[in-house]
């Protein structure tokens, strides 16, 4: 994910069909959407929450992609990137709990997982 994928995902989960809906919505201009979707600045934290709330996206997992895009040095970017990845996963993990709990497997689901490492193990 990207702010772009970001600013598309709010816009179609809220059911809007111009980025001055968006804006409007998220009490900027039109010109801010523009320099966001071309990726001339990028999205300070509160317009990353508001778009990630919007887009029914787990905050950090928004946060992290959106600084791993800007960050320019390769060490942190390296790390953000593991941080989305592990975000990434955990949502796919929630996920997984959820169907095996109504499907009435969820023993089998627990019985496979083991320990991982720590957020920040490689730091």
């Amino acid at each position: 994910m990207n702010q772009i994928d970001l600013i598309d995902a709010a816009k179609q989960q809220q059911g809007l069909t111009s980025d001055y809906s968006l804006a409007q919505r998220l009490g900027v201009t039109t010109a801010r959407i523009s320099d966001l979707r071309s990726q001339r600045r990028a999205p300070d934290d509160a317009e990353v929450s508001m778009l990630a709330d919007m887009a029914k996206i787990d905050l950090r997992a928004a946060l992290a992609a959106v600084h791993k895009d800007r960050e320019k040095n390769p060490a942190k970017r390296a790390y953000w990137e593991r941080i989305s990845l592990q975000f990434a996963v955990a949502g796919v993990a929630t996920i997984a709990v959820a169907v095996e709990k109504i499907s009435g497997n969820f023993e089998s689901l627990i019985s496979r997982c083991t320990p991982r490492r720590s957020l920040f193990s490689a730091w």
